[in-house]
C-alpha cells in the first residue's frame, strides 16, 4: 500500500488549526480521486474552502465510498470561518437570522459526517469529533451542549485508538482540548480543567493552553495561570495577545505590577485589533490607581469607553455587543459615573435576547445584575440591588441553561445580597470584573 495524506481535521473550535492526516489508501480507491482529495487539503491548508469543496466533491463523484473526503468536505464546510453561533441568537436558524448560506453550509457539513460513518463506520470517532466541532458552532446554552455536543466528543473518544492512528496525537488532543472548551462554555469548570490539562498532556495546542489560563483564573489561581501563560508565550508562532491578557490579570492580582503594565503596554502598542484591547487599557487604569495617578487613570477609562462605544455601533456580531456593554459599564464604574455604569448594566438585564447567552466563556445577563446591584448599593438604592439579586438568584434556580453557573457563582451572589441587606456598600467583586473577560 502507498502512504498518502487523505484528511483534514479541525484541531480546535476556537482558533482553527487545519492538519494533514495520513492514512492508507486502499489500492481499490481510484487514484483520480486521491488526487482530488489531496487537491481539496492543499486548497483547506490556503484557506480556500470553496476551492476545497470543489475538489472534495470531484473525489467523491469519483469515489462515492470515500470516507476521508466526506470527512474532509464536512470539515471544509462546517468550520468557523463559514459559520459561527454569535451570528445568530440563541434558538435562532441561521436562515432566520439573515444567514442562509450559514444555515446550508452547517447542514451540509452534519450530512457529511453522518455519510462519512455509513460508507465506513471505522471513521465514526472522526465523524463524531467532526459533528461535534460543527454543533459547538451552531448550538447555544447549557441544555443543547449536553444533549448535543458532549455525547459527540465522547463518542470520538470511545475510537480514540483510531484517531491517534489516523490523526496523530495532535488529532487526539484536539477532541480532549474541544470538549473541554464545551464544558468551559457550560461553566463546568472542574472538567473543562480536567480535559484541558489531558490535550496539553497528549499535545501541545494553543487554545488548550490560553484557555486553561483562563480556567485557573477563574479559580482564583494566579500561580498557576501566570505559569501557563508564560509557557504559552514561549509559542512565538501563537496569537501573543492571547497569552498577554491572563498575564496581565494573573500578574495584577499577585502583586507584580510592573510584569502586568508591561503586558498590557504590549497589547495596546503591538495588537490594536485585539479582542482584549479595552480590557488592557482598563487594567492599566487599576494599575494607575495603585500608583495614584489619576489623570492617567481617568485616561485609560476613557480610551476603553471609546473603544467599546465603537463596538456597540459597528459590531462585527451580534455577540460583541454585549461584552461591550458589559466593558464599557465597568469603565464607568471606576470613573465614579455611576449614572452610566448602571445604563450599561441595565442594558445587559433588559436585553436578555442578545446577553444571555454565553460569549468567550462568560454570561453578561448574569454578570450585569450583579453588577448592577453593587453600582444600585454604591448610591444607597439598596431596594433596587436587592430586587436585582433576588431575581438573578431566582433565575439561577430555575433556568436549566444556569447550571453550571449556579454552582459557580450562587454563593457569591448570595453572599453580596446579605451585605446589601444589612445596608452596606459593595464593590463589584474581581470574579465579576478583573476576571472576567
Amino acid at each position: 500500500m502507498a502512504k498518502t495524506r487523505t484528511i483534514i481535521g479541525i484541531a480546535c473550535i476556537i482558533g482553527i488549526v487545519i492538519l494533514g492526516i495520513s492514512a492508507y489508501v486502499s489500492l481499490s480507491v481510484k487514484s483520480e480521486a486521491v488526487h482530488y482529495n489531496e487537491l481539496g487539503i492543499k486548497a483547506m491548508e490556503e484557506g480556500d474552502y470553496d476551492k476545497a469543496i470543489e475538489y472534495f466533491t470531484k473525489a467523491i463523484e469519483l469515489d462515492p465510498n470515500f470516507a476521508e473526503a466526506y470527512y474532509n468536505r464536512g470539515n471544509a464546510y462546517g468550520n468557523e470561518e463559514q459559520f459561527h453561533r454569535y451570528f445568530k441568537l440563541p434558538g435562532q436558524t441561521f436562515a432566520q437570522a439573515g444567514f442562509p448560506e450559514m444555515q446550508e453550509k452547517f447542514e451540509k457539513a452534519v450530512s457529511d459526517f453522518k455519510k462519512c460513518m455509513k460508507v465506513d463506520p471505522s471513521y465514526s470517532p472522526l465523524a463524531h469529533f467532526g459533528l461535534g466541532n460543527v454543533y459547538f458552532l451552531y448550538y447555544c446554552g447549557y441544555k443543547n451542549r449536553a444533549e448535543y455536543v458532549i455525547p459527540e466528543y465522547e463518542k470520538a473518544l470511545e475510537g480514540k485508538d483510531f484517531i491517534l492512528e489516523k490523526a496523530g496525537k495532535e488529532g487526539l488532543a484536539a477532541v480532549y482540548a474541544n470538549l473541554a472548551r464545551t464544558y468551559l462554555a457550560m461553566a463546568e469548570l472542574e472538567k473543562a480543567k480536567e480535559y484541558y490539562e489531558k490535550s496539553i498532556e497528549i499535545y501541545p495546542i494553543d487554545t488548550a493552553y490560553e484557555h486553561l489560563i483562563w480556567v485557573y483564573v477563574e479559580f482564583g489561581n494566579f500561580e498557576d495561570a501566570y505559569k501557563v501563560a508564560q509557557e504559552y508565550l514561549k509559542y512565538e508562532e501563537w496569537e501573543a495577545d492571547l497569552g498577554l491578557m491572563p498575564t496581565v490579570i494573573a500578574a495584577y492580582h499577585l502583586g507584580n505590577y510592573e510584569v502586568a503594565k508591561k503586558c498590557a503596554e504590549e497589547i495596546v502598542k503591538k495588537f490594536p485589533e485585539s479582542a482584549y484591547l479595552a480590557e488592557a487599557h482598563r487594567f492599566l487604569a487599576l494599575i494607575y490607581m495603585k500608583e495614584g495617578k489619576t489623570d492617567e487613570v481617568k485616561k485609560e477609562l476613557e480610551k476603553d469607553i471609546e473603544i467599546c462605544t465603537e463596538v456597540i455601533n459597528n459590531p462585527e456580531t451580534i455577540a460583541d455587543v454585549p461584552g461591550a456593554y458589559y466593558e464599557r459599564g465597568l469603565a464607568y464604574y471606576y470613573l465614579g459615573n455611576y449614572t452610566k455604569s448602571i445604563e450599561d448594566f441595565k442594558w445587559l438585564i433588559d436585553n436578555p435576547k442578545y446577553s444571555k447567552r454565553e460569549v468567550a466563556h462568560e454570561n453578561y445577563y448574569l454578570e450585569g445584575h450583579i453588577n448592577l446591584a453593587c453600582v444600585y448599593s454604591k448610591i444607597g438604592e439598596f431596594e433596587n440591588a436587592k430586587g436585582v439579586l433576588k431575581k438573578i438568584l431566582d433565575e439561577l434556580d430555575k433556568d436549566v441553561d444556569f447550571t453550571g453557573w449556579k454552582k459557580y457563582v450562587k454563593d457569591d451572589v448570595e453572599e453580596i445580597l446579605s451585605k446589601i441587606e444589612a445596608g452596606k456598600e459593595v464593590e463589584i467583586p474581581s470574579i465579576f470584573s478583573e476576571v472576567s473577560h
